[in-house]
């Protein structure tokens, strides 16, 4: 895999990435203004409970999946392989949304602190046996390098979703009508995605001949997704026992918009840690040290500058996309979104973890990073609100980003750029102080200030030399070709 095929992959992922990122910005004014704060807040418990049970019910199997695939090119095995996990997954997840169904009123009674809520979690418990399907199903063609098909499976996921919560909201089927939107969108992309698999490999009866090293492999990192959860989603439990479920809304919605700055990393991860498990395995290590360094520098160099950018607009953000029941938690975004900064450094870096098989150290900075993140909401959600709860994840991350760090350093001398990093916080200053003089009161001035505050940063950084020569050949090709095509027939 080239360095241009990895960039290409990379910028392909990053485009469904923005148009995922756009959707939910249509997504979020949808749901909020028909439901309200607290059916919001409802929702958003239903998913971090999904979220959890089927990270749980995974068993780690996607990160086996990965490791052990990505350079793997007989027919035979990956048939066997594929087959193991999916089956292997689909009874994990039935039997968890099972669990759940049979659970749902006391959880509904103390976890979500109103016993009403029983009904909904049930409709929604069959949400984790899709997830864990899907996501197993979705995997094969990010291990495989069939990112075409990748992009363009998320892509009607992401849009389906939008469309079908629109239709069935606008019939007045409310939560239920998100539920169910969601259900069936997702059993389209896993009954595609299989249907694609099985014309790929076909189809056999796995004898599950792999599955207990894969099992060895994943099952150490099971306790990470607890312990994830932990740290990402623990809080709005905690935010419902002290301050109820519209206050569970109102951080959630903050909290979708200041996590944005994640997904600048996902393009990354997605087609980073399949590479490097080749490299690694083929004892080409320099090559390991250029892509991990590269990645980094570009992640910075994407998410500082969106940082700030969702800092300055963090308040208009939630005021023309909700109402103004979910204005005052406009400050918890300038912090989430410097937490998912840390985040995606951690993520980096934690791929050094996998390459060399060392995901116990993984486990214990979870560990580490979960204990803080519960015990700072113990103190302060009850005497500071929600601004409580993003400080707690503030320092998780940072705490998690560090070790992570120093471990991975440890394996391998990556080149940190910090010129270039100083030269984007330099631009995103000044990006910052532009954008935060633009009144908005509407969607269109909200993207014109979008565009504009892009505009600036990437002016500054021109100025400043923020690009290398290679870039810069990169952009003027592409700003030609621009020139070009309209012309061309």
């Amino acid at each position: 895999m080239s360095y241009q095929k990895f960039a290409r992959d990379v910028g392909s992922i990053g485009v469904v990435q923005i148009l995922t990122s756009l959707s939910t910005f249509f997504l979020l004014p949808i749901i909020t203004k028909t439901l309200g704060a607290y059916d919001y807040g409802l929702w958003a418990q239903i998913n971090i409970t999904v979220s959890l049970i089927s990270s749980l019910a995974l068993m780690g199997l996607s990160m086996s999946f990965v490791r052990f695939l990505s350079a793997e090119t007989d027919k035979k095995i990956i048939r066997e392989a594929v087959y193991s996990i999916l089956f292997f997954v689909t009874v994990s997840g039935f039997l968890a949304s099972l669990l759940l169904y049979v659970f749902a009123e006391p959880l509904a009674t103390f976890g979500f602190n109103d016993p009403g809520a029983t009904y909904f979690v049930q409709a929604g418990s069959l949400l984790i046996l899709l997830n864990v399907i899907e996501s197993v199903s979705l995997f094969y063609f990010r291990i495989f390098r069939q990112i075409k098909k990748f992009s363009h499976l998320t892509l009607v996921e992401t849009f389906g979703k939008l469309l079908f919560i629109l239709i069935f909201l606008k019939m007045g089927y409310g939560l239920l009508g998100v539920i169910t939107a969601t259900l069936m969108v997702q059993s389209l992309i896993f009954l595609i995605a299989f249907i694609t698999i099985v014309s790929q490999i076909g189809f056999v009866i796995p004898r599950f001949t792999y599955i207990r090293e894969y099992l060895k492999f994943s099952l150490p990192l099971t306790p990470n997704a607890l312990i994830r959860w932990v740290t990402e989603s623990s809080d709005r439990y905690m935010v419902a026992f002290y301050l109820g479920l519209g206050s569970v809304g109102v951080y959630s919605a903050a909290c979708s918009i200041g996590n944005l700055i994640q997904l600048f990393v996902s393009p990354l991860q997605l087609i980073l840690l399949p590479e490097l498990s080749k490299l690694f395995d083929e004892n080409r290590m320099d090559e390991v040290r250029i892509y991990m360094s590269h990645s980094l520098r570009y992640f910075l160099i994407i998410s500082i500058p969106s940082v700030f950018g969702l800092s300055a607009l963090a308040k208009p953000l939630l005021g023309v996309l909700t109402t103004q029941d979910f204005v005052s938690g406009w400050f918890v975004i300038p912090i989430i979104a410097f937490a998912g900064l840390l985040a995606g450094i951690f993520q980096i870096f934690v791929n050094t973890m996998f390459l060399v098989k060392d995901t116990k150290s993984t486990t214990y900075i979870n560990i580490l990073a979960a204990v803080l993140n519960v015990l700072i909401n113990l103190i302060l959600i009850p005497s500071v609100g929600i601004i409580g709860a993003a400080i707690s994840t503030l320092v998780a991350y940072f705490v998690m980003a560090v070790l992570c760090m120093r471990m991975s350093l440890k394996q391998f001398k990556l080149d940190i750029y910090f010129m270039d990093i100083a030269k984007s916080v330099l631009s995103s200053m000044a990006m910052y102080f532009f954008v935060s003089s633009f009144a908005i009161s509407g969607i269109l001035e909200l993207f014109e200030a979008m565009g504009a505050g892009t505009v600036i940063y990437l002016v500054v950084m021109l100025l400043v030399g923020g690009f290398t020569d290679h870039e810069m050949s990169i952009i003027k090709r592409y700003l030609l070709r621009a020139k070009v095509n309209p012309n061309s027939k």
